[in-house]
């Protein structure tokens, strides 16, 4: 009997052929769906941030411009037309010059400045020890104390304002510059700014530093300092503003004009040309200015030292 080869083997390569197309067609991947990249917005959403992001330079600057216009504005422009003209008609910096004769602006000024040096230095320096302890000290009652901070944070100065008059008064210091920078001389918030700073360092470089035999003054200086330069940049900012921006506690502790703050001094240029906008708001221009500057030069600085608080390490 005879077998038909030949048929057979023509089956088996077409049956070879079938598996192997079979599976390159599992292999093959099939069309895959074009994916939104990650992060990208829809039109709709971009269109909607641009108008809250307007709103919101509207409302920030919007004050500041005035603000300033008014300064520029001179005597025969209106101040109190609503909404009057944006740009001076007759753009005039007599303003600025009756802010600075009429009363002692450039001493008001300079009382601010040693105010705030003071008031940065305390800060930094305090803020900046207490937050390194909490942060990398291990101390019985720890806890506790950071609960007390934070209880305190919550209590407005107001509140503590009478009793703090009391005890700068029996140190003497009443009527002093200094008596005006030593009951704020640190600031809860910079305390815990310094502290998450110091918490996020990384624990090996503080080993590192120790077994190379550094002492803990050392280790503090060269290592820990640098290490949170940005969140010191951000303490620095917050206390020159606190400290410029005082007005209650030195109305209350002082009592010569001579020792007046910018803050305080301004009032005087109120009542005295209570009539006159344009030399009020001249005046406000002028007390703007160092914050503004002072931001501007270290917004690098201060937003490192966001990032470095908002990340671990």
């Amino acid at each position: 009997m005879s077998i038909d080869t030949t048929h057979t083997d023509t089956t088996r390569t077409t049956t070879s052929v079938r598996n192997r197309t079979d599976t390159y067609a599992v292999v093959v991947p099939p069309k895959r769906r074009r994916r939104q990249r990650r992060g990208a917005i829809s039109p709709m959403e971009r269109t909607i941030r641009w108008i809250l992001m307007s709103i919101a330079m509207l409302l920030v600057l919007g004050p500041l411009v005035w603000q300033l216009t008014t300064a520029l504005k001179g005597p025969g422009e209106s101040t109190t037309e609503f909404p009057g003209s944006v740009i001076p008609s007759q753009p005039t910096i007599d303003n600025f010059v009756t802010a600075f004769t009429a009363i002692p602006l450039g001493q008001y000024l300079l009382n601010s400045a040693y105010i705030s040096a003071m008031g940065v230095t305390t800060n930094l320096i305090l803020a900046t020890l207490t937050g390194y302890a909490l942060a990398r000290i291990d101390f019985r009652g720890r806890g506790l104390y950071i609960t007390i901070l934070l209880a305190t944070a919550a209590l407005p100065f107001e509140v503590i304002m009478v009793s703090t008059l009391i005890v700068t008064r029996g140190l003497g210091l009443q009527d002093t510059l200094i008596g005006v920078v030593l009951p704020q001389a640190v600031s809860i918030v910079s305390i815990f700014v310094m502290r998450q700073a110091f918490s996020n360092v990384p624990d090996e470089l503080e080993e590192a530093a120790v077994v190379d035999g550094a002492g803990p003054i050392r280790t503090f200086w060269s290592i820990m300092l640098p290490s949170v330069r940005g969140s010191i940049a951000v303490v620095a900012v917050l206390g020159f503003l606190d400290s410029w921006d005082q007005f209650l506690w030195p109305l209350v502790i002082l009592s010569d004009p001579s020792n007046y703050p910018v803050n305080v001094g301004v009032q005087f240029l109120a009542g005295a040309f209570s009539a006159d906008q344009r030399v009020i708001s001249a005046a406000a221009v002028i007390v703007m200015i160092p914050p503004l500057l002072v931001y501007f030069l270290m917004q690098k600085q201060v937003f490192t030292g966001l990032a470095e608080g908002a990340l671990k390490g």
